[in-house]
């Protein structure tokens, strides 16, 4: 009974914390702004979630509010501020936003649990199922604006690249753009495969297709064969059930990773 009682009133006080500390939108100085400071209050809020309590929900309207500049890739990236032309600034807003999908993805997973072995493991993959029902909305936004978040990086790299010749590329630059372009195409891709999990639902899964296809062609050409040709290998997995909304983001991203020539930042490999 004291769960019930304390429960809607921790969420009514997080509302009104919430309400307080948001500002008016005069405020709000530029995309790259916006997103510092809607990060902090949201990190703040999910430091402050208990075993007890949610976590931030896009249901809430002040916490839709919060996401409104922390996952809105097209504000960011297509007139980027000049902060955002700096790559170490700009690796800094996609790694801020990972954490944020992860933190929903692993909560609950570091509560001491009387259990080990097996049975420590089974309650582990119990959470995260229930982390997956209870905030895919969150998490797709996320890892949806991480793809976009990678793709700008991606232009970063290759502008930088392309004011130099490839063979004056010095082995140092070249080991640079071969370890950039590992880790963005696999996040990429555990992004596509990620999209496989039961438990998405198909609003969920558009959502994160949608950017993935969006940057197919660019995060195809960063890739290593092999890691293309496992991926595209997978995808006829996400065909099974297929729901009609998901196919055309699916066609793209396969025809994408069929192409094998090589343009941009693959060339150093």
């Amino acid at each position: 009974m004291m769960r019930l009682i304390t429960t809607p009133l921790r969420r009514s006080a997080r509302l009104l914390c919430l309400a307080s500390t948001l500002v008016a939108p005069a405020a709000w100085a530029d995309s790259y702004t916006d997103f510092q400071q809607a990060s902090t209050r949201l990190e703040a809020l999910m430091a402050a979630a208990t075993a007890d309590s949610d976590l931030p929900r896009l249901a809430e309207p002040a916490v839709a509010a919060l996401f409104a500049h922390v996952a809105d890739a097209p504000r960011l990236f297509q007139a980027p501020v000049a902060a955002l032309q700096d790559m170490d600034r700009s690796v800094a807003v996609c790694e801020r936003a990972t954490n944020l999908g992860k933190a929903y993805y692993a909560f609950g997973l570091q509560r001491p649990l009387p259990l080990s072995g097996a049975a420590l493991q089974q309650a582990r993959r119990e959470q995260v199922t229930r982390n997956l029902a209870n905030y895919g909305d969150e998490m797709a936004a996320l890892f949806a604006f991480g793809v976009h978040c990678h793709a700008h990086l991606t232009g970063l790299m290759e502008a930088e690249f392309s004011t130099q010749p490839a063979q004056d590329v010095s082995g140092a630059e070249r080991m640079r753009a071969r370890a950039f372009s590992k880790g963005s195409s696999t996040m990429f891709a555990n992004v596509v495969q990620f999209v496989q999990v039961p438990f998405w639902n198909v609003a969920q899964k558009k959502t994160m297709l949608a950017a993935a296809a969006q940057h197919a062609t660019v995060n195809a050409s960063l890739m290593a064969p092999p890691l293309r040709e496992r991926l595209l290998s997978s995808l006829p997995v996400a065909d099974q059930d297929l729901d009609p909304a998901l196919a055309a983001a699916l066609a793209t991203i396969r025809q994408a990773l069929s192409v094998t020539t090589c343009t941009g930042l693959c060339q150093y490999y």
